[in-house]
């Protein structure tokens, strides 16, 4: 997994696939001090699974109020997605946790 801590976040992908990502529970491990973005653009498939763990890592985010962004080419059709952050490119990832950033500050 790449990981890459930015000034506004910190930046997450996986390198090999996302099982792999995702066995080792070291994601829901964290304890995250900051914005997450977790890039999956390079990935075609996101299944129910991974969804789910996902959706318990947001959770984890937001209960320290921080937000979670997933970028992917496309979103898949699961049930609960709506209650990612699905963005399908970095840029827009960067600018949403930016407006997310300033909507706490205010």
């Amino acid at each position: 997994m790449i990981s890459e801590k930015k000034d506004t976040h910190l930046y997450l992908k996986p390198c090999n696939s996302l099982e792999d990502a995702f066995d080792s529970k070291l994601l829901l491990s964290c304890n995250f001090t900051s914005d997450l973005i977790l890039d999956f653009l390079s990935f075609e498939l996101i299944d129910e699974k991974i969804v789910s763990t996902l959706q318990q890592i947001n959770q984890n985010i937001t209960t320290n109020g921080f937000c979670m962004v997933v970028v992917t080419k496309e979103i898949p059709n699961i049930a609960n997605i709506a209650l990612l952050n699905i963005i399908t490119t970095l840029i827009e990832a960067e600018d949403f946790i930016q407006m997310a950033q300033i909507q706490r500050d205010l």
